[in-house]
């Protein structure tokens, strides 16, 4: 199992280093360095506080839901655990990799796993909602206008990630047929352990008021993910008219969902290439987009190094 899990790791970083080294032979990085010596360190230092901020929200976001599945622990010490699986995130399976180390350390301390997992898996689903929701209504926007060629592809995609979430969780009969049908896995006993967990997301469907705010809350926190991007995107001395910072609210959701799968380190390199293909669309530069991305990149790492710094702490503390 070690072993396995080191050859994935090997193969993410592989996946990560070809794609960003075929990128810097299509985009000479000399082309970067006029866009790095006029960059304003004023517009980065925002972006850091805007990606900080989101993040405290998702800390809020996640102990708002162990607390009412009855998991209680100090706001003090979620914030803490949060951020430990936000700086997992940068370097782990894809853009989840720390939502496993959460699950690890909530449960350590005496929770049920399957619980802990149900209450993390509905805090994804919310994020992700909250994510697409503001990408529908920047599409629709746009959409009115004439938009770019791919506009209505990209709206169903949305669509597609917002309406099971929403339809697990709101149809009793849907969610309960859905869960008779991972009920039926015999392997592994997977069909026990999955009805286990979606006995614990069914206790959600009585909290649609909770839903709701933490609906609100997540599109708060996603707003200002993607302002990060455009704060940056500031930095480097891109003209942000409103069409722009609307298409903005479309692409970066979009790379939020490619990033999520767990084939890259942190997401880099597909993130470049896909932004790339992206915001040619509406004549970005490619240097000018792979730099945004990049400089995006370092600014969550470096918020998230406060986990790293947390995680050594617990750790020195046994010793």
């Amino acid at each position: 199992m070690r072993l396995k899990r080191v050859l994935l790791q090997t193969l993410k970083v592989i996946v990560s280093l070809g794609l960003l080294i075929f990128l810097f032979i299509r985009i000479s990085p000399s082309r970067f360095i006029p866009h790095l010596r006029t960059m304003d360190p004023f517009h980065l230092a925002v972006a850091l506080i805007a990606f900080f901020s989101s993040s405290f929200l998702g800390s809020i976001q996640w102990h708002m839901l162990l607390k009412a599945d009855g998991i209680v622990l100090p706001f003090a010490k979620t914030f803490r655990l949060y951020f430990v699986g936000l700086f997992f995130n940068n370097f782990m399976l894809g853009n989840v990799g720390g939502d496993a180390v959460k699950i690890y350390d909530v449960t350590r301390v005496g929770n049920d796993p399957y619980q802990v997992f149900a209450v993390t898996l509905l805090d994804r689903v919310i994020g992700i909602t909250g994510l697409c929701i503001l990408a529908l209504i920047a599409s629709l926007i746009l959409l009115a206008g004439g938009g770019v060629e791919n506009l209505k592809f990209y709206i169903i995609i949305f669509i597609g990630c917002v309406a099971p979430g929403f339809a697990l969780v709101l149809n009793k009969r849907l969610s309960g047929g859905v869960r008779n049908l991972f009920g039926m896995i015999g392997i592994w006993k997977l069909g026990e352990r999955f009805d286990t967990i979606f006995g614990h997301l069914g206790g959600f469907r009585k909290l649609r008021v909770l839903l709701m705010k933490l609906t609100f809350l997540a599109l708060s926190v996603q707003f200002l993910r993607v302002a990060v991007h455009i704060i940056v995107g500031r930095a480097l001395g891109i003209e942000l008219t409103p069409e722009i910072l609307l298409y903005f609210y479309v692409f970066i959701p979009l790379l939020g969902l490619v990033v999520a799968l767990p084939i890259s380190v942190g997401g880099l390199g597909i993130r470049e290439w896909i932004a790339v293909l992206l915001f040619a669309q509406i004549g970005f530069m490619d240097e000018r987009t792979v730099l945004m991305e990049l400089l995006t990149w370092a600014v969550m790492v470096l918020v998230s190094l406060t986990g790293w710094v947390f995680f050594l702490q617990r750790h020195l503390r046994r010793g």
